[in-house]
């Protein structure tokens, strides 16, 4: 589907206009969306919320309309205390949403984005989840991605270490960005690239610090944005493949904080990563 925005439409939102147009709900709509299945003037646009103007070129691709999506938390480390799970692209870290996927009472320890997969460690016990934030704290957990970005990179390695701090907001949500500003919040980020392709390359990144998006932020300042973030890669032209943001938990390692036995889990890298 193609439109041209008239004088009539413009001002309505993306999810307004397209209710008009279709027979199917403001949620399947907003999967969609999600999902990439709007251009608007030739880049992918993944808020419902944003307004159209006179003049736009507005494409849905109806194909990316679905059912909603079924999830499940695959565990794959398990002791009395805590699990460590694989979590889903597109899977919120709720609380909740994770203890009825678990079918127990589970407490979050660290979050992912939604958009992020990977390894995500629960607490079944409150104190055990106390323990292991601890953990995350004082930085005695050793957290490894994957990214796949956009372009081939020319080094192979380094580490960033700059401070983050909110730059702006786009539809209600905060963009992130290095700064010179001492209240900004100080980011590492450890990298080293392990794999390249026409267009692209797969990065290992190893953050000391848990800043709001830091490795989204530190890859895309690097010139390399990962591949399907439409919030720190807005300019870049992703192939029609890529579905999802690509970034993956793909180990984490601590010590038990009770034993002191080594603990490490590791998710399997997607195939769409592969190069």
């Amino acid at each position: 589907m193609k439109f041209s925005i008239g004088e009539r439409d413009a001002g309505k939102t993306i999810l307004s206009f397209l209710k008009e147009k279709l027979k199917v709900s403001g949620q399947a709509i907003k999967r969609g969306v999600d999902q990439g299945a709007v251009r608007l003037n030739g880049v992918v646009e993944r808020f419902s919320s944003v307004r159209l103007q006179k003049g736009d070129l507005f494409e849905f691709d109806q194909a990316q309309l679905k059912e909603k999506q079924e999830f499940s938390l695959p565990i794959l480390f398990e002791e009395e205390n805590f699990l460590i799970c694989s979590k889903p692209s597109g899977l919120v870290t709720d609380q909740e949403v994770f203890k009825r996927l678990l079918g127990r009472s589970v407490f979050l320890v660290h979050r992912l984005d939604k958009d992020t997969s990977g390894v995500i460690l629960v607490a079944t016990i409150q104190k055990m989840q106390k323990k292991l934030e601890a953990l995350f704290k004082s930085r005695k957990v050793r957290k490894v991605y994957v990214a796949l970005v956009k372009g081939v990179m020319q080094q192979e390695s380094g580490t960033i270490d700059n401070r983050l701090m909110k730059k702006k907001t786009y539809q209600g949500q905060a963009i992130w960005g290095s700064t010179k500003n001492p209240k900004g919040l100080r980011a590492i980020t450890h990298w080293k690239c392990i794999g390249k392709a026409p267009g692209k390359s797969l990065v290992q990144c190893e953050p000391e610090t848990g800043r709001t998006h830091q490795l989204r932020v530190h890859l895309s300042e690097m010139g390399h944005p990962i591949l399907g973030d439409h919030h720190y890669g807005r300019e870049a032209k992703f192939p029609p493949e890529i579905d999802r943001l690509c970034l993956h938990a793909y180990r984490l390692v601590f010590n038990h904080p009770d034993t002191g036995e080594k603990i490490q889990a590791t998710a399997p890298i997607p195939k769409l990563f592969k190069i």
